[in-house]
Protein backbone atom coordinates (compact mmCIF):
# COMPACT_ATOMS: atom_id res chain seq x y z
CA UNK A 1 0.00 0.00 0.00
CA UNK A 2 3.04 2.49 1.03
CA UNK A 3 4.17 1.96 -2.80
CA UNK A 4 1.23 2.82 -4.12
CA UNK A 5 1.49 6.14 -2.15
CA UNK A 6 5.02 6.68 -2.49
CA UNK A 7 5.01 9.51 -5.05
CA UNK A 8 2.08 11.40 -2.97
CA UNK A 9 4.51 11.05 0.31
CA UNK A 10 7.31 12.23 -1.39
CA UNK A 11 5.33 15.39 -2.46
CA UNK A 12 3.78 15.70 1.23
CA UNK A 13 8.01 15.82 2.10
CA UNK A 14 8.40 18.49 -0.86
CA UNK A 15 5.96 20.54 0.49
CA UNK A 16 7.77 20.66 3.43
CA UNK A 17 11.28 22.04 2.20
CA UNK A 18 10.36 25.56 1.61
CA UNK A 19 8.84 26.04 5.02
CA UNK A 20 11.68 24.68 7.07
CA UNK A 21 14.22 26.96 5.02
CA UNK A 22 11.77 30.26 5.17
CA UNK A 23 11.49 29.22 8.70
CA UNK A 24 14.90 28.13 9.82
CA UNK A 25 15.44 30.95 12.37
CA UNK A 26 12.45 30.53 14.51
CA UNK A 27 12.69 26.54 14.32
CA UNK A 28 16.27 25.81 14.54
CA UNK A 29 18.06 29.69 15.13
CA UNK A 30 17.85 31.62 17.48
CA UNK A 31 15.05 33.65 16.53
CA UNK A 32 11.87 33.84 18.08
CA UNK A 33 8.18 34.69 16.24
CA UNK A 34 7.17 36.46 19.35
CA UNK A 35 7.60 40.12 18.97
CA UNK A 36 9.07 40.74 22.42
CA UNK A 37 10.21 44.47 21.55
CA UNK A 38 6.40 45.62 21.14
CA UNK A 39 6.66 45.40 25.44
CA UNK A 40 9.17 48.65 25.45
CA UNK A 41 5.93 50.48 23.57
CA UNK A 42 4.27 50.07 27.27
CA UNK A 43 5.77 50.70 30.94
CA UNK A 44 7.40 49.40 33.17
CA UNK A 45 9.42 47.96 29.80
CA UNK A 46 9.51 51.25 28.10
CA UNK A 47 11.82 52.93 30.81
CA UNK A 48 14.06 50.03 30.35
CA UNK A 49 14.08 50.56 26.61
CA UNK A 50 17.13 52.78 26.36
CA UNK A 51 19.10 50.31 28.24
CA UNK A 52 18.30 47.21 26.51
CA UNK A 53 18.63 48.67 22.98
CA UNK A 54 15.18 49.20 21.66
CA UNK A 55 14.54 52.30 20.08
CA UNK A 56 11.08 51.72 18.73
CA UNK A 57 9.28 48.38 18.38
CA UNK A 58 9.67 46.91 14.66
CA UNK A 59 5.69 46.73 13.91
CA UNK A 60 3.24 47.47 16.69
CA UNK A 61 0.74 46.11 14.38
CA UNK A 62 1.92 42.53 15.69
CA UNK A 63 1.25 43.27 19.29
CA UNK A 64 -1.80 40.62 19.82
CA UNK A 65 0.99 37.61 19.82
CA UNK A 66 2.94 39.01 22.95
CA UNK A 67 -0.05 40.76 24.76
CA UNK A 68 -2.53 38.23 24.45
CA UNK A 69 -1.51 34.22 22.52
CA UNK A 70 1.50 34.59 24.31
CA UNK A 71 0.04 35.42 27.87
CA UNK A 72 -2.85 32.94 26.93
CA UNK A 73 -0.22 30.08 26.31
CA UNK A 74 1.34 31.12 29.87
CA UNK A 75 -1.96 30.83 31.78
CA UNK A 76 -2.67 27.42 30.36
CA UNK A 77 0.51 26.24 31.51
CA UNK A 78 0.33 27.60 34.97
CA UNK A 79 -3.58 25.70 35.09
CA UNK A 80 -1.78 22.16 34.04
CA UNK A 81 0.83 22.47 36.15
CA UNK A 82 -1.59 23.20 39.03
CA UNK A 83 -3.46 20.17 38.12
CA UNK A 84 -6.44 22.53 36.87
CA UNK A 85 -8.41 22.87 33.49
CA UNK A 86 -7.76 26.77 32.89
CA UNK A 87 -11.71 27.03 32.77
CA UNK A 88 -12.08 30.77 34.79
CA UNK A 89 -8.94 33.57 34.17
CA UNK A 90 -8.90 35.21 37.82
CA UNK A 91 -6.27 38.19 36.45
CA UNK A 92 -8.90 40.23 34.16
CA UNK A 93 -11.55 42.46 36.53
CA UNK A 94 -12.79 40.66 38.87
CA UNK A 95 -12.22 38.02 36.64
CA UNK A 96 -14.18 35.93 33.70
CA UNK A 97 -14.51 32.32 31.91
CA UNK A 98 -11.34 31.60 29.70
CA UNK A 99 -11.44 28.33 28.25
CA UNK A 100 -15.49 29.23 26.94
CA UNK A 101 -13.87 31.73 24.85
CA UNK A 102 -12.41 29.58 22.85
CA UNK A 103 -9.38 32.00 21.05
CA UNK A 104 -6.75 30.88 22.74
CA UNK A 105 -6.99 27.30 21.18
CA UNK A 106 -6.40 25.56 24.13
CA UNK A 107 -7.97 22.13 22.89
CA UNK A 108 -6.61 22.55 19.09
CA UNK A 109 -3.99 19.49 18.29
CA UNK A 110 -1.37 21.28 17.65
CA UNK A 111 -1.51 23.68 20.91
CA UNK A 112 0.06 20.29 22.18
CA UNK A 113 3.75 21.46 21.31
CA UNK A 114 3.45 24.85 23.52
CA UNK A 115 2.85 22.08 26.48
CA UNK A 116 6.07 20.10 25.47
CA UNK A 117 8.29 22.66 24.37
CA UNK A 118 9.91 26.53 25.40
CA UNK A 119 7.41 28.57 24.38
CA UNK A 120 9.77 30.91 21.76
CA UNK A 121 10.70 27.84 20.31
CA UNK A 122 7.08 26.21 19.95
CA UNK A 123 5.39 29.27 17.91
CA UNK A 124 8.17 28.90 15.18
CA UNK A 125 7.63 24.56 14.90
CA UNK A 126 3.68 25.26 15.18
CA UNK A 127 3.52 27.15 12.74
CA UNK A 128 5.83 25.25 9.98
CA UNK A 129 3.81 22.14 10.78
CA UNK A 130 0.15 24.27 10.35
CA UNK A 131 1.55 25.64 7.23
CA UNK A 132 2.34 22.22 5.92
CA UNK A 133 -1.35 21.04 7.02
CA UNK A 134 -2.59 23.81 4.46
CA UNK A 135 -0.44 22.78 1.68
CA UNK A 136 -1.44 19.11 2.43
CA UNK A 137 -4.80 19.99 2.80
CA UNK A 138 -4.89 21.67 -0.76
CA UNK A 139 -3.17 18.80 -2.44
CA UNK A 140 -5.50 16.54 -1.27
CA UNK A 141 -8.50 18.75 -2.46
CA UNK A 142 -6.57 19.31 -5.83
CA UNK A 143 -6.40 15.09 -6.23
CA UNK A 144 -9.80 15.00 -5.06
CA UNK A 145 -10.62 16.97 -7.96
CA UNK A 146 -8.62 15.29 -11.04
CA UNK A 147 -5.53 17.63 -11.07
CA UNK A 148 -2.01 15.66 -11.52
CA UNK A 149 0.15 15.79 -9.32
CA UNK A 150 2.38 18.45 -10.33
CA UNK A 151 -0.42 20.47 -10.65
CA UNK A 152 -1.83 19.58 -6.98
CA UNK A 153 1.93 20.29 -6.03
CA UNK A 154 1.88 23.45 -7.55
CA UNK A 155 -1.72 24.45 -5.92
CA UNK A 156 -0.27 23.32 -2.30
CA UNK A 157 2.95 25.24 -2.25
CA UNK A 158 1.19 28.33 -4.07
CA UNK A 159 -1.70 27.74 -1.02
CA UNK A 160 0.95 27.29 2.30
CA UNK A 161 3.37 30.22 0.90
CA UNK A 162 0.34 32.44 0.29
CA UNK A 163 0.49 36.34 1.06
CA UNK A 164 -2.29 35.27 3.38
CA UNK A 165 -0.61 32.74 5.40
CA UNK A 166 2.86 34.88 5.16
CA UNK A 167 1.64 37.74 6.96
CA UNK A 168 -0.87 36.09 9.11
CA UNK A 169 2.54 34.05 10.85
CA UNK A 170 2.35 35.65 14.05
CA UNK A 171 -1.49 35.19 14.25
CA UNK A 172 -1.49 30.94 15.03
CA UNK A 173 -5.61 30.81 15.11
CA UNK A 174 -5.93 32.62 11.97
CA UNK A 175 -2.99 30.21 10.04
CA UNK A 176 -4.41 26.74 11.69
CA UNK A 177 -8.21 27.85 11.04
CA UNK A 178 -7.89 28.39 7.47
CA UNK A 179 -5.34 25.96 7.07
CA UNK A 180 -8.45 23.29 6.66
CA UNK A 181 -10.48 25.02 4.63
CA UNK A 182 -9.49 22.86 1.35
CA UNK A 183 -9.67 19.31 3.20
CA UNK A 184 -13.09 20.69 4.45
CA UNK A 185 -14.14 21.46 0.81
CA UNK A 186 -12.83 17.66 -0.26
CA UNK A 187 -14.88 15.91 1.56
CA UNK A 188 -18.25 17.82 0.67
CA UNK A 189 -17.07 17.13 -3.30
CA UNK A 190 -16.01 13.58 -2.44
CA UNK A 191 -19.95 13.28 0.16
CA UNK A 192 -21.87 14.90 -3.02
CA UNK A 193 -19.92 12.38 -5.57
CA UNK A 194 -20.76 9.42 -3.85
CA UNK A 195 -24.52 10.26 -2.82
CA UNK A 196 -25.19 11.42 -6.51
CA UNK A 197 -23.27 7.95 -8.32
CA UNK A 198 -24.90 5.38 -5.47
CA UNK A 199 -27.99 7.05 -3.58
CA UNK A 200 -26.19 6.93 -0.22
CA UNK A 201 -24.35 8.69 2.31
CA UNK A 202 -20.77 7.61 2.45
CA UNK A 203 -20.35 7.85 6.24
CA UNK A 204 -16.74 7.79 5.98
CA UNK A 205 -16.06 10.47 4.01
CA UNK A 206 -19.15 12.52 6.49
CA UNK A 207 -17.06 11.46 9.15
CA UNK A 208 -13.77 13.12 7.64
CA UNK A 209 -15.40 15.92 7.14
CA UNK A 210 -16.91 16.32 10.82
CA UNK A 211 -13.78 15.28 11.93
CA UNK A 212 -12.33 18.04 10.23
CA UNK A 213 -14.89 20.83 10.65
CA UNK A 214 -14.76 20.23 14.41
CA UNK A 215 -11.05 20.64 14.67
CA UNK A 216 -10.96 23.59 12.46
CA UNK A 217 -13.20 25.33 15.38
CA UNK A 218 -10.75 23.99 17.56
CA UNK A 219 -8.57 26.64 16.17
CA UNK A 220 -9.71 29.47 17.52
CA UNK A 221 -11.40 32.00 15.11
CA UNK A 222 -14.23 32.49 14.84
CA UNK A 223 -14.04 35.25 11.57
CA UNK A 224 -12.31 32.90 9.68
CA UNK A 225 -14.23 30.26 10.80
CA UNK A 226 -17.18 31.69 9.47
CA UNK A 227 -15.82 32.77 6.23
CA UNK A 228 -15.05 28.92 5.63
CA UNK A 229 -18.40 28.34 6.54
CA UNK A 230 -19.94 30.56 3.53
CA UNK A 231 -17.27 28.93 1.24
CA UNK A 232 -17.98 25.62 2.19
CA UNK A 233 -21.85 25.83 1.67
CA UNK A 234 -21.71 28.00 -1.29
CA UNK A 235 -19.11 25.53 -2.97
CA UNK A 236 -21.67 22.40 -1.45
CA UNK A 237 -24.58 24.28 -3.18
CA UNK A 238 -23.02 24.78 -6.87
CA UNK A 239 -22.07 21.59 -6.78
CA UNK A 240 -25.37 20.46 -5.67
CA UNK A 241 -27.03 22.23 -8.52
CA UNK A 242 -24.06 21.27 -11.13
CA UNK A 243 -24.50 17.57 -10.43
CA UNK A 244 -28.41 18.02 -10.40
CA UNK A 245 -28.34 19.77 -14.04
CA UNK A 246 -25.81 17.51 -15.56
CA UNK A 247 -27.54 14.79 -17.33
CA UNK A 248 -26.15 11.07 -15.68
CA UNK A 249 -23.78 9.07 -18.25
Amino acid sequence: MLRRYRADLLIALLLLIPLLILLAPVTIGGKTLIPADNLFAFEPWRSFAGEMGVSVPHNELLSDLILENYVWKKFILECLRQRQLPLWNPYIFAGMPFLATGQHSALYPLTALFYMLPLHRAYGIYTVLQLWLAGLSMYFLARVLGVSRFGSTVAALTYELSGFFIVSVVFPMIIAAASWLPAILACIELTLRRIWRDGRTPVPFVALGALFIGVHFLAGHAEISYYVAMVAVYYAVVRVAWLALTPSP
